[in-house]
C-alpha cells in the first residue's frame, strides 16, 4: 500500500504545547504518561539522546529504545516494537524515516505521540533544474511519461518498469508519496502528514510554534491545532493551561538575564558595526563577502575580543554558533571545541555557558517561503528567525536562571531580540 500526502483521512487531537523555554514542558510530558491509565500507549520523540535517558529515567512506563541489532536496522527495531505494543522513546532522525508500514502499525495499536520540538516536515532535494527538466519530459518505451505532476505539486511516478539509476531517490519518494514540485524548478520531501493522523493523539512540545514551518505545513494540509501552555501549582504539580502568548509569559525575568553587548564610547572601535546592514550575516551575505579575507578576519577578531577581553570569560563558559558551511572559516580563536549547531534544540548541554557568540542572521529557505505562498499560506519571516535565535540562546546558562552575555553582530537579530524582550514581537 502506498501512504499519500494528499488523501483525506481521519481528523485527530493535535495539541500543541507552546510554551516558553524552562516552563517545564517535558517535566509535563513525564507527569502526563506517570499519570496516564495502564493501557495507554506512547511513543515519545526528541532531538537528542540526553532527552532519551531522561524519559527511560523518569517515567513509571517501561520504555524501549530502537536499535540497530545484527541484520535489523533501527526504523525495522521501531516497526517491531510497536507490534510488541511497547512505549518507546526515539529520535527525531529515526521518526523521519516512517514509511507506510510503520504508519499502518502505529494506526492499529492506538499509540500518544509526543513529539519534542518541532520537526523538519519539509527539505529540499538536491536536483539541478536541468535534471528536472530531462525528467519531466522523459516518458516510458509506450510514450506515456515517467511522471506527472498534481494540482498541489504532488509527483507520481508512473512507471514499474525503472529499477535503479539516477532517479532511483526520486522514484521511492514519489511512490511514498512524500514529493512535490514547485515552479518546475525544486522538488521537496514533505514529512508524510498521515503519521500524525495514525496516532489517536499528539502532542508537540516547543515554543513560538507560529514562526515555525511545521505551523505553515500543518495549515498546508489544513490539519487543525489548538494551542496551551503548562502551568505549575505546588499540589497539582504541571498541568495544560490556555495558550495567551506574550501575554502570558514573564519576559521580563528574561530581560533581566540577557545581557545584550553594545559598544561604548570608550571602545576603539564597534565591533556591531559589520552588521549593520539589514541582510548582514545571512547565509548568503556570508557566502559573498567571506572571500575577502580581511572581512573574514575581523568577524574572528572581533568574536576573540569579546569573550576574552569585553567579558574575560574562559572557554569553558563560551558557545557560538554559525551556518554549518562556515563554522570552519569562522572558528574564533579558542572555540573550536565550543560550536553548538545553529539548530540546537533541547538539550542541556551547554547550560553552563555565559557568554554566547551568534554569527547568524535567520531567513527561511526563499524558495520554501514562496512554495507556502503559492498555496496562499502566509509566513512570519521575523517570528521565524526571533523562534530559532531563542532556542539557540536558551542552550546556555540561562536555563538555570543564570545570565548570559550575547554578541549578536547581526543588527536585524539583535533588534528582534530587544523587541522580544520589550514583548513588543
Amino acid at each position: 500500500m502506498v501512504t499519500n500526502l494528499f488523501i483525506k483521512r481521519k481528523e485527530v487531537s493535535i495539541t500543541v504545547v507552546d510554551s516558553i523555554m524552562g516552563s517545564g514542558k517535558t517535566s509535563w510530558a513525564i507527569q502526563y504518561i506517570n499519570e496516564s491509565p495502564m493501557a495507554t500507549k506512547f511513543i515519545f520523540i526528541t532531538p537528542y539522546l540526553t532527552e532519551i535517558e531522561r524519559i527511560i529515567e523518569h517515567t513509571k512506563k517501561s520504555f524501549v529504545q530502537p536499535e540497530q541489532n545484527g541484520k535489523r536496522n533501527k526504523l525495522d527495531s521501531l516497526k517491531q516494537a510497536i507490534a510488541n505494543g511497547e512505549n518507546i522513546v526515539s529520535t527525531h532522525a529515526l521518526f523521519k524515516k516512517c514509511d507506510s508500514e510503520l504508519i499502518q502499525l502505529i494506526e492499529a495499536e492506538n499509540y500518544v505521540l509526543i513529539l519534542d520540538e518541532v520537526l523538519d516536515t519539509i527539505d529540499e532535494i538536491v536536483m539541478t533544474k536541468d535534471d528536472i527538466k530531462i525528467l519531466l519530459n522523459s516518458t516510458d518505451d509506450n510514450g506515456n511519461p515517467i511522471i506527472s505532476i498534481g494540482t498541489k505539486g504532488e509527483v507520481k511516478w508512473n512507471t514499474s518498469e525503472y529499477d535503479s539509476g539516477n532517479y532511483q531517490t526520486i522514484r521511492n519518494l514519489a511512490n511514498a508519496g512524500n514529493l512535490v514540485l514547485f515552479d518546475e524548478s525544486k522538488m521537496y520531501w514533505l514529512f508524510p502528514t498521515e503519521i500524525f493522523k495514525a496516532f489517536s493523539e499528539v502532542f508537540i512540545l516547543t515554543y513560538m510554534f507560529e514562526g515555525q514551518i511545521q505551523c505553515y505545513y500543518y495549515r498546508l494540509f489544513n490539519m487543525k491545532f489548538t494551542c496551551q501552555s503548562v502551568g505549575y501549582d505546588t499540589k497539582l504539580g504541571y498541568y495544560l493551561t490556555e495558550y495567551k502568548g506574550r501575554i502570558g509569559e514573564d519576559r521580563q525575568r528574561f530581560k533581566s538575564l540577557i545581557n545584550i553587548y553594545y559598544s561604548s564610547p570608550s571602545d576603539n572601535r564597534d565591533i556591531n558595526k559589520v552588521g549593520e546592514k539589514h541582510n548582514a550575516f545571512s547565509k548568503s551575505y556570508l557566502n559573498d563577502n567571506l572571500k575577502n579575507k580581511y572581512y573574514k578576519d575581523m568577524i574572528k577578531k572581533n568574536s576573540y575580543n569579546f569573550y576574552r577581553h569585553k567579558m574575560n570569560c574562559s572557554t569553558k563558559y563560551v558557545i557560538w554558533t554559525t551556518f554549518k558551511d562556515h563554522q570552519k572559516v569562522l572558528t574564533p580563536r579558542g572555540l573550536k571545541k565550543r560550536f553548538v549547531p545553529i539548530n540546537a534544540r533541547a538539550t542541556n548541554e551547554y547550560a553552563a555557558a555565559t557568554t554566547c557568540i551568534y554569527l547568524a542572521n535567520r531567513y527561511m529557505n526563499p524558495m520554501i517561503k514562496r512554495f507556502f505562498h503559492s498555496h496562499d499560506i502566509k509566513v512570519n519571516e521575523e517570528l521565524f528567525a526571533l523562534s530559532e535565535l531563542l532556542q539557540w540562546l536558551f542552550r546556555s546558562a540561562i536555563r538555570n536562571d543564570e545570565p548570559i552575555d550575547v554578541y549578536i553582530p547581526s543588527e536585524r537579530m539583535r533588534i528582534l531580540l530587544e523587541m522580544y524582550l520589550n514583548n513588543e514581537i
